[in-house]
């Protein structure tokens, strides 16, 4: 059974960052892209589902708006790899730019795996963790 082609991928993983870092769309509807029983490991850190929500939640709830740039992507079944590159602008006006590196497993059209590995390029030294960040 064939997996997903280049454009399926790279759609999924744009549009899944862009609902991740869009403070106007709730997080609970991220389910649109994300398996309900979806982990993710980042940075040292494991997340389900709920925690991923958790996440979301205190993302959108530091940002006005962000945007993501695949710089690689490749693809394997229904495994995707990639590197991109996030930048958001916070609600006190800075700005975060950090490098992801991600390899994504998907199930049913939806994310159900990540893997990855985030690397601050431009922003505060309290916003290092904001690919892991949760509420407190």
């Amino acid at each position: 059974m064939p997996g997903l082609s280049k454009e399926q991928a790279r759609a999924l993983i744009e549009n899944s960052i862009a609902s991740l870092l869009d403070p106007q769309q709730d997080a609970a509807a991220l389910d649109r892209y994300f398996t309900l029983d979806y982990v993710q490991h980042v940075d040292g850190k494991r997340f389900d589902y709920e925690g991923f929500i958790d996440h979301a939640r205190a993302l959108k709830g530091s940002l006005r708006r962000g945007r993501v740039t695949i710089e690689q992507l490749i693809v394997d079944g229904d495994t995707i790899a990639d590197i991109h590159i996030v930048e958001a602008e916070k609600t006190n006006g800075s700005l975060v730019r950090a490098k992801v590196i991600g390899f994504f497993t998907v199930r049913d059209g939806k994310i159900a795996r990540v893997d990855e590995l985030t690397h601050m390029l431009d922003g505060a030294p309290e916003d290092r963790d904001l690919g892991s960040r949760t509420a407190a």
